[in-house]
């Protein structure tokens, strides 16, 4: 069997950056793989890091969170590699969505072992997105985002600051057009889904999946602040019709236009505003999933080894 190739991204410059480097580089060696590791001083340098050395590899090993794999979407999908993912960041969506372990060794062990398997990928304008992109109160929850609230607090910090940005959060008009269809919403939280999960483990909708050839969209009406909070356990597993005070749609295409020009977070980057085309890309990323994941839930997907 033909030696496992691997070049390993992840950001050095970061706090436990080059121990994880280095912890990540030693363990996939130990499971035979050959890694050459990266170097990039900036998370937006990822990108010209697997530009440069995909072609000397088999596989691209990304660590770090949704941001990180946000940002090397575009390369990867160049690439034509597949992606293997070390779930280093504070939230992890795209890896809670694919069960891809959390624990360092168990995420590279799925590196070696693990299927190749494709999955979706959202498109905002000429911005690509693997979780979602989202209007009004996550962006500015992702404005107050600190770096201390993610070191002591993790997940819980991004709670913090979307209660902190709910206050600062002023409601919006905006048109959705899919297909021949036009809806015209009045929104504190417009969030267009890819994955399952974002913001640390809140569902875009009950049945979203990563590889369902779907975007699933879904609007919070203004209200209450006591009613947010009541509504957080729906939020958690995923909102459906049922759930008062939230619009769902669904689609391959939406088209999205406010007033104002307005700021749109994709996986806790802000990179481009409306008025915006979102689109799913069905399949166009290849990455290592465990068995688990396919027995599960993507029984009947095609998969390769």
């Amino acid at each position: 069997m033909a030696l496992l190739r691997a070049l390993l991204l992840i950001n050095r410059q970061s706090r436990q950056g080059e121990a994880n480097a280095q912890a990540a580089r030693d363990t996939l060696e130990g499971l035979g793989v050959d890694v050459l590791l990266g170097d990039f001083a900036k998370p937006e340098d990822v990108a010209e890091e697997i530009d440069q050395y995909a072609d000397d590899v088999d596989t691209i090993v990304l660590g770090g969170g949704d941001g990180t794999l946000n940002l090397a979407a575009a390369s990867v999908l160049r690439s034509g590699k597949p992606m293997g993912v070390l779930p280093l960041g504070t939230a992890n969506d795209f890896a809670r969505t694919l069960l891809i372990p959390t624990d360092l060794e168990g995420a590279c062990r799925n590196v070696v072992d693990g299927v190749v398997h494709p999955v979706d990928l959202g498109q905002c304008n000429d911005i690509y997105f693997v979780n979602v992109a989202s209007i009004g109160l996550a962006v500015r929850a992702c404005e107050y985002r600190s770096d201390v609230a993610k070191r002591w607090f993790g997940a819980l910090g991004y709670a913090s600051n979307v209660f902190s940005a709910y206050r600062d959060t002023e409601a919006f008009d905006v048109e959705v057009r899919c297909g021949d269809e036009r809806h015209q919403l009045h929104s504190i939280q417009l969030a267009i889904g890819n994955g399952r999960y974002f913001g640390g483990g809140l569902a875009v909708a009950s049945d979203a999946a990563l590889d369902d050839g779907r975007l699933d969209l879904y609007s919070l009406k203004p209200q209450s602040l006591g009613k947010l909070i009541g509504m957080l356990p729906s939020l958690v597993r995923g909102p459906d019709k049922s759930v008062q005070g939230v619009q769902l749609l669904e689609g391959t295409e939406f088209h999205v236009s406010t007033g104002q020009p307005m700021p749109i977070n994709t996986d806790g980057e802000i990179l481009t505003e409306t008025p915006a085309t979102f689109r799913v890309l069905p399949g166009a990323l290849s990455v290592k999933v465990p068995a688990e994941y396919i027995e599960r839930y993507a029984s009947n997907a095609s998969t390769a080894a």
